[in-house]
């Protein structure tokens, strides 16, 4: 237990800025910073402090144990606070009512301290009492409200690409450039739009191995748009999510650390190759991946150390942390979509509802009263592919409906049977015609672990840690207590400051 601090005046003019890696692993911040290749990472690690950060509780026992700690349920706990149990949140589109006004941004809103969101996950809708300088809520937003105005172009971009991601999104080009260019209101950079809009181009000369770069485009858009905006307003507390380490991570560890790996073939590696060898030779071209991430992460942060003070605290945490699953023998996660969505869920009489893509393809479907949302949480649950293994994961919180597909295996060559249902026993759906495979061998190599990190940097300050390491609900109150706000009686106090401000010497 960290010992409770006396509550002082905060430092004059004191700003903090929360740059969110979301699941950048420490091993390869550690590799990578001690290769000389992350100049800005060693200097803030040189000259801060660090701390490894676990979500209390959590077993990795338990079956499927990483979809408990996803980001969208770890970061919530960031920043409010509150524990999983306690926000309620399971899924992306889910209804925030439960944290709204009680994240750390809100609680420093409501004491005259002006406030910067970006991205931040489950920060929607956008709110302020009056000290919100800018608030531009997470890419998978059922909106693109946002403040101010000004904001609005990249948000809509943002939501348009992250909801239309996968093949489809080639399919809508058009839109697609039509919102970027609009981008450049927001403080895009024309260079940055141009990079963009020849991303299709290179994939199409260039092949699969630049398809990755989409990942990196979202985060290049996201931090010209945060650069603007920051310094335009100048907020005493601000944020800026990205996720492009983590999709590199997830996709691409077996290409960066084969040692880690069987010399053998998955279900999704039989489909695309006739032996390891040519696996092997294939993912070589992904392997720079996961360190070009961490090195556009360190420029980032070089940048944001430009722009700011030395009253100012650059906070860089992961919420999680990632480690290698092998998809041979410990995960089966193929890139998929789901397809015709509301063909299969008419049949299944759903009526009155709405779907909204997540990561596809994971789905929210809205239903228009909580009788409504068990009926469709009791029908979708119902379908299997193979006896014994349910088609989705279904959970349900109200009138929502969070689905996740279960990708069955099976061998190469094999053709998969029909849809069907378990207490329906005349139904029956293609398989093919809602489930579209990605044409690539693209699948999960990492997932989830509880264990990330968190980095406390100033130019003129002194930090001190605590502890070794933190639980993630220890974040809020620590900042809070930096700006010597309160602590609202559903955050841990007893463990606030986890991280402590001294002048330098």
């Amino acid at each position: 237990m960290i010992a409770t601090q006396p509550r002082t005046a905060p430092p004059t003019g004191l700003s903090v800025v929360f740059v969110e890696v979301n699941e950048a692993e420490r091993h390869f911040l550690e590799r990578l910073v001690g290769e000389g290749k992350l100049p800005n990472l060693a200097r803030m690690l040189q000259g801060g402090v660090i701390q490894r950060t676990r979500v209390r509780g959590f077993d990795p026992s338990v079956h499927r144990a990483w979809r408990l700690i996803s980001p969208w349920i770890v970061w919530p706990s960031v920043y409010s606070g509150l524990e999983p149990a306690e926000h309620g949140i399971i899924g992306f589109g889910q209804d925030t009512s439960s944290i709204r006004g009680r994240c750390l941004w809100d609680v420093l809103d409501a004491h005259d301290v002006s406030v910067g969101v970006f991205g931040s996950l489950m920060s929607y809708p956008p709110r302020t009492q009056g000290h919100a300088r800018y608030y531009v809520p997470e890419g998978l937003a059922d909106d693109a409200s946002c403040i101010p105005e000004t904001a609005r172009p990249v948000q809509e971009f943002c939501i348009f690409s992250a909801r239309n991601y996968s093949e489809s999104f080639s399919l809508k080009a058009l839109e697609a450039a039509r919102l970027l260019l609009c981008t450049l209101k927001s403080g895009v950079r024309p260079a940055t739009v141009f990079k963009t809009l020849a991303q299709v181009p290179k994939e199409v000369i260039f092949g699969a191995a630049r398809v990755p770069e989409r990942a990196m485009l979202a985060s290049y858009i996201a931090f010209d748009a945060f650069r603007a905006l920051y310094s335009e307003h100048r907020p005493s507390f601000a944020t800026l999510h990205m996720n492009h380490v983590a999709y590199m991570q997830h996709r691409y560890w077996r290409a960066a650390e084969p040692q880690h790996y069987r010399d053998e073939l998955s279900a999704t590696d039989q489909r695309f190759f006739r032996d390891v060898e040519a696996r092997k030779r294939y993912e070589q071209g992904f392997a720079h991946w996961i360190e070009r991430s961490f090195r556009y992460t360190d420029e980032v942060l070089g940048r944001v150390l430009e722009l700011v003070d030395d009253k100012t605290i650059v906070l860089v945490g992961t919420g999680l942390g990632q480690r290698p699953f092998d998809p041979v023998h410990q995960i089966h996660n193929p890139v998929v979509r789901l397809v015709r969505e509301r063909e299969l869920f008419d049949a299944l009489g759903l009526e009155r509802y709405t779907v909204l893509h997540q990561m596809n393809p994971d789905v929210t479907i809205n239903c228009q009263d909580e009788p409504a949302a068990r009926a469709a949480e009791q029908a979708v649950g119902g379908l299997y592919v193979l006896e014994g293994e349910a088609l989705f994961e279904v959970a349900r919180r109200g009138k929502q409906v969070f689905v996740e597909l279960n990708m069955p295996r099976r061998e190469a060559g094999a053709e998969l049977p029909p849809i069907r249902h378990r207490e329906r026993a005349g139904f029956s759906a293609p398989f093919s015609r809602h489930i579209h495979e990605h044409p690539t061998a693209d699948q999960s190599t990492a997932h989830h672990k509880d264990t990330g990190w968190l980095l406390a940097y100033s130019k003129g300050f002194q930090l001190e840690a605590a502890a070794d390491t933190m639980y993630v609900t220890d974040v809020a109150p620590t900042v809070l207590s930096w700006f010597g706000v309160p602590i609202p009686p559903w955050m841990d106090a007893a463990r606030a400051p986890a991280i402590r401000i001294a002048p330098r010497s």
